[in-house]
């Protein structure tokens, strides 16, 4: 079989690219021997076996044992706690867990979330006075947030008040004067491969509080593998690498969610009409959408509440609060990106930014604008103050928390990671930060490919369409960035039958001439032409299991498609 990849453009506009190295494979052995030598796996790796004992001492992370020992003497004394959160999926399930968890082993635990468009990212100054003021706290815990929120520290200092910084976001060359910062993107840190979410970061505090609890003889009786499925969530919703530690936790949450998830999570799952296993795709599709509405649309507390919550009737009530409101976005979030390619329409720079906008949605839009285009996308919205608040995504091969870096002096206030951030530009600054932004991305794309790719993992005959394989294929979930599913691409297959179906849904009969195999496509939309009845195509997709069908099935999930030259 030739190992050549076509070099015209698919159905989607896209040029075939090896993801590791030339692979072809005419029976199901040959597939899966080559798929795990490209991944640098072996059959009996600790990969496909995910355990929590693998996880590692949370005390390697830099300040840990600070932080959990002030937060365990807290409890002892019984101190008040107030936690600092943030309003995306990250950050209402790292408050989540911090609320459950510290009230579970008898801490005063308080909390807030900020306001997407009133208050953004970060922790303020006036916060912090607030909860002095309020409530004579002595100590504080920020998740998902915090690592540039130097003021607030600052004046936490000032006041006496011990203020705990957890987050992940990509810091400044300075730290701020913190109690203790918990950030594995710290540069003397690097704990976890830095590549953990805010929840993340929550969780193995958590895990530290526990041990210093335990070593004082008060061990809590909550058992924290129950935080697990919003853990997953988390990590999925903010796109962290599904490898290492995080493949960990997300298998592990992953099974809790199917089994045993918390009464918030059931009841976003009944809404969301989750009616099969949940995976990862499950995650991103179906959860986080509906958790990231509260936040966007509304005020992200609605999710915290729903995420914490131990009464049934509560969580149904907050759930389909949240479905409603995800629908509203939907409609938001289409009419927003419409009017930014319209914006863009004559220039190559995507950055953009509209008064009309909704905060909640920029940030999503930024992120269809860097899907469509290859490259990264900057959307703002103005605020009643006259600033503008940008959110920014990216693609593979760029930085946006680097990007970020390189605008920092046109930025009020900003912070990111890989493939995601945001900032605030004061008024008047629009144009220097469009010409930073513009040359930041300039510099990064010098490393990039110019054009949109796909990548497969390997060239598959049809004798290698075999059940065994498909199953075999499934160990490498949970999947996600860093652990794509594999794709394959099907040579010369002709499509002997085509049935369309509701949602934009095709079902099609494929064969070589001497074996036959069930293909779907789910958005066909981009490939009407390409995939009509009779047609001898090249195909693009995943081998999987139809469970719908059960017993010894499988189906080609095709993402894209190769008219013949």
């Amino acid at each position: 079989m030739s190992m050549s990849l076509p070099e015209q453009r698919t159905a989607k506009g896209r040029l075939l690219q090896w993801r590791n190295g030339p692979l072809a494979a005419a029976d199901p052995l040959a597939a899966w021997q080559g798929l795990l030598d490209a991944r640098g796996l072996t059959e009996s790796d600790d990969f496909f076996s995910p355990r929590l004992a693998d996880l590692p001492d949370p005390f390697a992370m830099k300040d840990m044992d600070k932080a959990a020992t002030r937060l365990a003497r807290a409890i002892g004394n019984g101190e008040a706690i107030h936690i600092f959160g943030d309003f995306d999926a990250d950050g209402v399930n790292g408050t989540a867990i911090l609320v459950e968890a510290l009230r579970a082993a008898g801490a005063t635990v308080t909390f807030s979330i900020p306001h997407r468009a009133d208050d953004g990212h970060g922790v303020g100054v006036e916060s912090v006075r607030q909860v002095v003021a309020e409530s004579a706290c002595r100590m504080g815990l920020s998740v998902d947030t915090g690592t540039t929120c130097f003021d607030a520290c600052d004046e936490a200092a000032r006041l006496g008040f011990d203020l705990i910084i957890s987050d992940h976001h990509l810091p400044e060359a300075t730290l701020p004067a913190a109690f203790a910062l918990l950030n594995p993107a710290r540069s003397d840190c690097g704990f976890a491969e830095r590549a953990l979410c805010g929840t993340g970061v929550a969780f193995f505090l958590l895990m530290a509080v526990w041990k210093k609890l335990t070593d004082q003889g008060n061990r809590p009786a909550y058992d924290l593998r129950a935080l697990l499925d919003r853990v997953a969530v988390a990590t999925v919703a903010d796109v962290m690498d599904l490898v290492g530690v995080n493949r960990i936790l997300v298998a592990h949450g992953l099974q809790r969610l199917n089994s045993a998830p918390s009464i918030g999570m059931a009841a976003l799952m009944q809404v969301a009409r989750v009616n099969k296993t949940v995976t990862a795709e499950t995650i991103g599709f179906h959860l986080a959408p509906r958790i990231n509405a509260a936040g966007r649309m509304q005020h992200g507390e609605a999710a915290m509440r729903l995420l914490s919550t131990s009464d049934a009737g509560e969580a149904l009530r907050l759930a389909e609060q949240l479905d409603e409101t995800n629908k509203q976005r939907r409609k938001v979030e289409v009419e927003v990106f419409k009017q930014a390619e319209e914006k863009l329409a004559d220039t190559d720079v995507l950055a953009v930014y509209d008064e009309r906008w909704h905060a909640g949605v920029v940030g999503l839009a930024a992120g269809r604008l860097a899907r469509k285009h290859g490259r990264p996308a900057a959307v703002g919205f103005v605020t009643p103050e006259g600033d503008i608040r940008v959110s920014l995504r990216g693609m593979n091969g760029f930085h946006i928390g680097a990007l970020l870096n390189d605008c920092s002096d046109h930025l009020a206030g900003f912070g990111g990671h890989a493939g995601a951030g945001g900032g605030t530009i004061t008024a008047g600054n629009w144009a220097a930060f469009h010409a930073a932004f513009a040359a930041a991305v300039a510099r990064q794309a010098e490393g990039v490919s110019d054009h949109l790719v796909q990548q497969v993992d390997g060239v598959l005959e049809a004798g290698a369409m075999h059940f065994g394989l498909a199953e075999r294929l499934a160990r490498f979930e949970p999947f996600g960035r860093a652990n794509p599913p594999s794709l394959w691409l099907l040579r010369d297959i002709q499509i002997a039958e085509r049935r369309n179906l509701k949602g934009n849904v095709v079902r099609l009969k494929l064969t070589d001439g001497s074996r036959w195999l069930d293909g779907i496509v789910f958005g066909a939309g981009a490939m009407n032409g390409v995939i009509e009845q009779g047609m001898t195509v090249s195909l693009i997709g995943q081998l999987q299991k139809d469970d719908y069908r059960g017993g010894q099935a499988i189906q080609f999930v095709i993402e894209d498609a190769i008219a013949p030259a």
